[in-house]
This record gives C-alpha cells, sequence and structure tokens, in this order.
C-alpha cells in the first residue's frame, strides 16, 4: 500500500510538469553567476563619511584697507629751557622766582599728529597673510621769547653741580644786555609690520585668528636751544645744543584678531598683539657757543650749556624691548565687499630715549665761559647716562576696507 502511495505522487508531478531533481548535498555552494565569464566585478564602494577638517580660515579671501589716524603720544620730558624771573629778583645767582615758559610743566606736548594707515592681506585653506604700515605726519613744538630784560628777564635752567641748586643762565638782563631764548622739537613715526594669521577656536567672536608676525618702529625726534645775548656796545655771545634722537625697534610678535558681524550691518574687529625685540637707540649732542666782539672776529668753542665735555658726541645701545598693540573698531558693512570702521588704537614700546632725556640738567658751571659769577666744583657733569621712557602711542582711526 505505501509503495502505491510513492508512485502515485510521483506520476502526479509528472504529469503537472514539475520535474523531480535528484537529492544535493547541503554544503554544496552555488557557483558565482561571474564564473563563466572569466570576469572580476569592481570592489563595492563604501560610503565613509569624511571628518571636517578644523580651523578652516573664515572671512573674505582678499581685502586692502585704508585708515586715516589721528594719534598723540607721550610727550618729551625737559628741563626747564625758558625761564622768566622777575627783573627786581634777576640779578641774584639762584634762579628764586623763576617762572618756566617753556615747555610747560617740563614736558613737550606736540599735540595731535595726522597719519594713514594701509594694509593688504589674502586667506587661503589655512592660513592668510597679511602685511601693512603707518605713518604718522612730522609734527614740531617751538618757543622764543626776547626782551631788554623788562619786565621780567629771560634765561635757560639748569641745576648748578657746586651749589645744587636750580639756577637761571640769564640772555637778557635789565639795563645790562638784551636778548632770548629760543626752543624747537620735532619727532616723527612710523612703522611696518606683517603676519601669518591662522584661524583658532572661536569665543563670544563669529571668527577668530591667530598671528603671529615680525613689526618694525621708527621714532626720530630732535630739540635744539638757542640763547643770544646783544651788548650795548655791539658784542654779541651765544650758546646753542642740539639733541638728536632715534629708536629703531625690531621684533616678533604673536596676538589674536577676532571678528563679530555678518555680510551687512555693524560688527566688531579686536586685534591685541605682544611683541619682543631688540631697540636700537641713538643719541647725538652737539654744543657750541661764540663770542663775537663788536667789529671783531668770532671766538667760537665746540660746547654749548647742555651738550658739552662728557655730555657730547654720539652714544648708541641695543635694548630688550617689549610692545603691546591693541585696537578696538566699530565696523559696518554696506555689502559684503566695503566695509567702513571706527575705531581706537593703543601702542606701547617699553624703552624710547627722547632728547629731552639725553640732557643732564646738572652742569658745572664753573667750566662754562660764558657764565658770569659761577659756583666753584670738582664734578665732571654733565655727564651723558641713558635715561629711556616708555612710549605711549594712543590714536583714533577712520577708514574703509575692500574685501572680497
Amino acid at each position: 500500500m505505501r509503495a502505491k502511495l510513492i508512485t502515485t505522487a510521483v506520476f502526479l508531478l509528472t504529469a503537472s510538469g514539475v520535474r523531480a531533481e535528484p537529492p544535493r548535498l547541503l554544503s554544496a555552494e552555488p557557483a558565482p553567476a561571474w564564473a563563466d565569464t572569466g570576469t572580476t566585478p569592481a570592489p563595492a564602494t563604501v560610503n565613509i563619511p569624511t571628518e571636517t577638517r578644523p580651523f578652516t580660515m573664515a572671512g573674505p579671501q582678499f581685502w586692502a584697507s585704508g585708515d586715516y589716524v589721528l594719534a598723540w603720544y607721550t610727550p618729551i620730558r625737559t628741563p626747564p629751557l625758558i625761564q622768566a624771573v622777575p627783573a627786581a629778583l634777576a640779578n641774584q645767582s639762584t634762579g628764586n622766582g623763576a617762572v618756566t615758559l617753556f615747555p610747560e610743566n617740563n614736558r613737550i606736548n606736540f599735540g595731535a599728529f595726522s597719519g594713514i594707515r594701509a594694509s593688504v592681506g589674502a586667506n587661503f585653506d589655512k592660513f592668510g597673510v597679511e602685511v601693512g604700515g603707518f605713518v604718522l605726519e612730522r609734527q614740531g613744538e617751538s618757543s622764543s621769547f626776547f626782551n631788554n630784560g623788562n619786565p621780567v628777564a629771560l634765561g635757560q635752567g639748569y641745576i648748578s653741580a657746586g651749589s645744587g641748586l636750580p639756577t637761571t643762565l640769564f640772555a637778557s638782563l635789565p639795563g645790562q644786555y638784551s636778548g632770548g631764548v629760543s626752543a624747537a622739537a620735532q619727532s616723527r613715526l612710523w612703522g611696518v609690520d606683517g603676519n601669518i594669521r591662522r584661524a583658532w577656536y572661536t569665543f563670544l567672536f563669529d571668527t577668530t585668528d591667530v598671528l603671529v608676525g615680525f613689526k618694525y618702529l621708527d621714532l626720530h625726534e630732535s630739540l635744539t636751544v638757542y640763547s643770544p645775548s646783544v651788548f650795548p656796545g655791539g658784542g654779541v655771545i651765544s650758546s646753542r645744543d642740539s639733541v638728536r634722537t632715534s629708536n629703531r625697534f625690531y621684533g616678533g610678535y604673536v596676538g589674536i584678531n577676532s571678528r563679530l558681524g555678518n555680510d551687512r550691518g555693524f560688527g566688531l574687529d579686536l586685534t591685541s598683539k605682544s611683541g619682543l625685540g631688540g631697540v636700537a637707540q641713538r643719541a647725538e649732542l652737539v654744543g657750541s657757543n661764540s663770542f663775537i666782539p663788536a667789529g671783531g672776529a668770532a671766538d667760537i668753542e665746540p660746547a654749548g650749556l647742555y651738550a658739552r665735555g662728557l655730555n657730547a658726541g654720539t652714544f648708541t645701545r641695543g635694548k630688550v624691548a617689549y610692545t603691546q598693540d591693541l585696537e578696538l573698531k566699530l565696523t559696518y558693512n554696506f555689502n559684503p565687499w566695503f566695509q567702513v570702521s571706527f575705531g581706537y588704537s593703543l601702542m606701547y614700546m617699553s624703552s624710547a630715549i627722547r632728547p629731552g632725556g639725553a640732557i643732564d640738567a646738572v652742569v658745572n658751571d664753573s667750566n662754562v665761559r660764558f657764565v658770569a659769577q659761577p659756583t666753584p666744583s670738582t664734578l665732571a657733569r654733565p655727564a651723558f647716562a641713558w635715561r629711556a621712557d616708555g612710549l605711549t602711542v594712543n590714536a583714533l582711526t577712520f577708514g574703509a576696507r575692500l574685501q572680497y
């Protein structure tokens, strides 16, 4: 009976068109479809997400900017170059009652300096470069006073080495001779810098770049004092002192530049740079005095009141100095390629020799032939000494920038 059922099932399957397959081993794998063609398919592509590269430069690719600069910087400290003494006290040897006419508070203040500043730069994928510079106009400050000694006698101030007291060297005295003192100072500052910038972490700003660069500053100044006295008989006695100083800073700096704002509207731009380098300092002091008798030949000696002896000649040195720059700008973008700005900037250099600092106010007047009543002394003064001060420059800037 069982054999009959199996035979019947085979008959039915054959009759329906289904061909019975012989049994196969379960471990046998079917041949791949490409086996008969002799070709090997390309490996499958795996889509692995690429990591976003950090610190990619943002902002414009190219830019050029120009600013008008209005700057003020540290006054020059000097001895009292022009003094006035009431005629009633003028015959006293010391400067009791003397009033300084120039410079006020013994400081030459040049006021505001006009100047320009410009820079160009470019951003690439991972870094940017920028170069720029500024120059301030040459500014001068001067004063002159001449009279016959009334109502005040005029002269130059110094400290007598013999007495240690403030003293006035008179250029005019009532009833004796007429004359006066003329003093003039000049100053000029300029500089250039260049840096590489690299995008950095942002904090409170839209973008922040790290700056690494080189900086050069150049400060040239001069001070001249001229004092003639004319006697009733026609003779003339005069003295002149000239002091020139220069400071050239070379150094590197690091800093940051952070920006806040969009392609249009208001924004902020903050830059801070800290630098360290060397400043080449130079001081040149030249003096002279002359006696010109009426109708006679001039007798000239190479020594003034301040520039004489150990304080005459050229002096140079190198000094390590620190610089700090800080700038804050309020910006406005009319469109993605044009920006205007108004800002404040501060620049500081830790060491600068100024003309007034090169003057030694202590003078051994017993060695000065045009001092009528000197105080005896053996001190070798005036003498040169490096008296450097910090230089601080405050400025307002008004600028425009083209960017792409």
